[in-house]
């Protein structure tokens, strides 16, 4: 008789080892290093554009928002071959006839791609080097920032994983994931036009609108939820779907 520490010993283990094998073909991918490339040039040409025209304090939140929207349309192209390629090349098959469950394998190529996103940020702390040089030391917006970050990330990658796991192509993947992170970052845009009682919930649902708070140093509850819900949320449709493609098989 299995105690519960030992079920959660070996549901972790199985989940890591998902995460091990989607690491490594992260980093033996050169899409991989081409997105953070492509992100890291973008985004720090940009940051530096935002220095020359003279602010007289750098700081993170002139910069966030380009960042949030490039993560937008890079994310889903790293999250699109999750489910897509396992799909295409036949391989889905073949993990399912491991001893692994459905949510371990969706948690385990969420976790991956989580670190791998982690590993992409870390050269953006420069940008913070640059702002204590400029005597801008706020702590705490450029802490919120990054969990800001963190938190958006894992939301964009949860998305991504879905949509990756509606489709066997993976440009298709891509198209989607992209297309639903932009539904969902402009949704509060238009809010205003629906009347007071719709507006605020439509506006709640906006991934734009919980993400401003984090550029101004302020840490609400809310926002935090919200993107933790975001994250829950699609790997549990994540985790439905696959169950739906097993029980076909």
């Amino acid at each position: 008789m299995s105690t519960l520490p030992g079920s959660i010993a070996r549901h972790w283990f199985g989940t890591w080892a998902v995460s091990r094998r989607e690491l490594y073909a992260y980093l033996v991918s050169p899409m991989a290093y081409a997105v953070a490339s492509v992100f890291l040039l973008v985004n720090g040409f940009i940051f530096f554009l935002i220095l020359a025209q003279g602010f007289a304090e750098a700081n993170l939140k002139a910069i966030l928002p380009t960042t949030a929207f490039l993560l937008l349309l890079v994310i889903p192209v790293l999250t699109m071959r999750l489910v897509a390629e396992e799909r295409s090349s036949g391989t889905i098959e073949l993990l399912m006839t491991f001893p692994l469950t459905d949510a371990q394998v969706v948690v385990g190529k969420f976790l991956a791609t989580l670190i791998t996103y982690v590993l992409m940020l870390v050269p953006t702390l420069a940008y913070v080097l640059i702002i204590v040089i400029y005597g801008a030391t706020e702590w705490g917006p450029i802490m919120s920032a990054y969990i800001g970050l963190l938190l958006l990330g894992g939301a964009f990658i949860s998305l991504g994983l879905f949509a990756s796991s509606l489709t066997r192509n993976q440009i298709v993947a891509a198209i989607v994931g992209i297309g639903l992170l932009l539904m969902l970052w402009v949704l509060g845009s238009g809010a205003s036009v629906l009347g007071p009682r719709l507006s605020p919930i439509v506006g709640y649902l906006s991934l734009a609108e919980h993400f401003q708070n984090f550029g101004l140093g302020v840490l609400e509850v809310k926002d935090v939820v919200y993107y933790l819900s975001v994250m829950v949320g699609c790997l549990f449709l994540t985790t439905r779907v696959l169950e739906s493609g097993r029980w076909r098989a």
